[in-house]
């Protein structure tokens, strides 16, 4: 297994999305999104992506780790704790105490991101998003 900071293909991430059960997204708009990304973090096998997570935000304030997924044909490697990590190195290195640091979790994901010192907010706080509507 090979390790880099580089996003994969459009193609490839979306691949993996779809694999993971996150789903599609426009190939376009996932270019974009990817070459936004503060932090990538891709997992490879020779040349298949089976591994991927990211930073994304404004480098001051907020960051926002994102796309955590994992292969399932490589699930229950630790592959996860290992993205995981090379993230958790970046914000120790490129952030302070005053940054804010979320993700949405799906469970059983949930526990992963315990062991890296996230928090569940409520019952003072919760989780919400939006889903647009094409006007």
């Amino acid at each position: 297994m090979d390790i880099t900071y580089i996003a994969p293909s459009a193609i490839e991430y979306i691949s993996l999305r779809l694999k993971t059960g996150m789903g599609t997204k426009d190939l376009s708009k996932t270019e974009i999104a990817l070459k936004h990304s503060l932090f990538i973090v891709s997992l490879w096998d020779d040349d298949k992506l089976i591994g991927f997570g990211r930073i994304v935000g404004d480098q001051g304030i907020t960051y926002v780790v994102s796309d955590i997924m994992v292969d399932p044909n490589y699930q229950c490697k630790g592959l996860g704790k290992v993205i995981m990590r090379e993230i958790d190195s970046y914000l120790n290195k490129n952030t302070d105490e005053n940054a804010y640091v979320c993700l949405i979790a799906n469970k059983p994901a949930d526990k992963l991101y315990c062991q890296f010192d996230f928090e569940y907010v409520d019952p003072k706080s919760c989780g919400m998003k939006r889903k647009q509507i094409k006007k």
